[in-house]
């Protein structure tokens, strides 16, 4: 009876450990190099026609509801962030220096929510607009606009645009789907144009030469990873940090926060010209990810995946702000005017450090 007993407690132990082992996040990081062929390719393809042309990815959209357990798991560590950099300096036009003293309350900015403890309901209170001229101009030379653009690149024959932004070194930072379908399927000809506005590209465009981004998207599409970084070659001796700054990161804080979202939206009504921001606060968590991912309200459209969720939002100022702590993931079909972040852990600071080690 007692060697049942034990075979029994030794059954239980074992299948325990096994569900753990089945049920615990893939932390691990994967990587493709691009061909230097394959970049001359790309560097070639993307005429303004091709540019013009491309559609926007269509947003991810989950089935169902958002899951309302398990409870989110505690911070992989203690939080940390890295401050941003505004990187070469420009003089702005005549232009530019107009619609600034233009734009009525210099750089006054709409009221946003404040965030709340017990987020919000549904549909989660926002504010959406686009980013004017007068703030990033026609030189797109302030920051930090000019360190965000949108990202070109093809999955199943089809030319498509995301949004991304300048992480530091020669990474960039999107969203896990832009850089990998999640099949075990790389995207190819992708590039990234900063500051990026009704077809001009003031900083130029800029080719991969190696992609990044968790295993677990890349084989199994799983959300609460879906974050890639994409490296770009240098130009004229400099890196794209050096060129076009790069937004600072947080990560292991909390989900209470106030974010500034940006992204090209280009499905209707948007047409992917300007580069658009949503304020919104934290509104809830989807539990059928682990880790929980964050949800805030917004009315963008597609285009805009990939695009940086920024905390402690501050415009024309580098240093100790402007934190990117998200990006544009997916939304649920019964509830679209919500979109949803991977939450921003260790392991996402390592596949930072991975990417702008390159």
């Amino acid at each position: 009876m007692k060697r049942l007993i034990y075979v029994l407690i030794l059954a239980l132990v074992l299948g325990v450990g096994a569900w753990s082992q089945a049920n615990a996040a893939d932390t691990s990081l994967v990587s493709h190099q691009v061909s230097q062929e394959e970049m001359q390719a790309t560097a070639a393809y993307w005429t303004p026609e091709r540019m013009r042309a491309a559609k926007p990815y269509p947003l991810p959209t989950k089935e169902g509801a958002p899951g309302v357990g398990p409870t989110e798991a505690a911070p992989t560590g203690p939080p940390g962030a890295v401050n941003g950099s505004s990187g070469q300096t420009s003089t702005l036009l005549s232009e530019d220096e107009f619609d600034v003293l233009a734009y009525t309350g210099a750089f006054a900015e709409p009221a946003a929510p404040v965030p709340m403890a017990n987020g919000y309901d549904y549909p989660p209170p926002h504010n959406t607009f686009n980013v004017t001229k007068g703030f990033y101009g026609t030189t797109g030379s302030k920051y930090p606009y000019k360190a965000i653009g949108k990202v070109f690149f093809t999955q199943s024959a089809v030319n498509y645009v995301c949004s991304g932004s300048s992480g530091g070194g020669r990474a960039v930072l999107t969203a896990g789907h832009c850089v990998s379908s999640g099949a075990n399927v790389w995207s190819t000809n992708t590039t990234f144009v900063p500051s990026y506005k009704n077809n001009i590209r003031p900083y130029g465009t800029w080719v991969a030469f190696n992609l990044w981004t968790f295993t677990a998207w890349h084989t199994s599409k799983d959300f609460a990873r879906d974050v890639g970084y994409i490296i770009v070659s240098d130009q004229g001796g400099l890196k794209l940090s050096q060129r076009v700054g790069y937004l600072g990161f947080a990560w292991n804080y909390s989900r209470v926060q106030m974010y500034n979202m940006f992204g090209y939206p280009q499905a209707a009504p948007y047409n992917g010209a300007w580069l658009v921001t949503t304020q919104a606060s934290y509104a809830t968590q989807d539990g059928s990810e682990n880790p929980n991912t964050t949800g805030i309200g917004f009315s963008q459209t597609g285009g805009c995946s990939g695009g940086p969720w920024i905390k402690d939002y501050r415009h024309v100022t580098s240093g100790a702000c402007s934190y990117a702590n998200g990006v544009n993931s997916y939304i649920y079909s019964g509830s679209p005017l919500q979109i949803y972040s991977p939450y921003f852990d260790t392991s996402v600071n390592d596949l930072r450090l991975s990417a702008i080690a390159n």
